[in-house]
């Protein structure tokens, strides 16, 4: 599998500002339906909301924010956070 997941739902601005930025930065992801994943999304974080993105197996939130403080793509990718964890 894929280093970065990315769990998307359709019609959400979210996933696309959140993916919009990740392609920008040029980095590669697997993008999956987040409808066959809620239960498993909802036992790891505790939230089902799109999107929910993954780096090398841990969660890393959603667009701008998560389950901890740093989480969110859009500001791991601003602080280098997000491909420190791609390393």
């Amino acid at each position: 599998s894929a280093d970065v997941v990315f769990f998307d739902m359709a019609g959400c601005p979210f996933c696309r500002m959140a993916e919009e930025a990740l392609t920008a930065k040029g980095i590669a992801f697997q993008k999956l339906p987040i409808a066959g994943f809620k239960p498993a999304l909802i036992e790891k974080t505790g939230k089902s909301s799109a999107p929910s993105v993954w780096i090398k197996g841990t969660y890393v939130g959603g667009c701008n924010d998560g389950t901890e403080p740093w989480h969110g793509v859009k500001p791991m990718l601003a602080s280098g956070k997000f491909e420190e964890m791609l390393k």
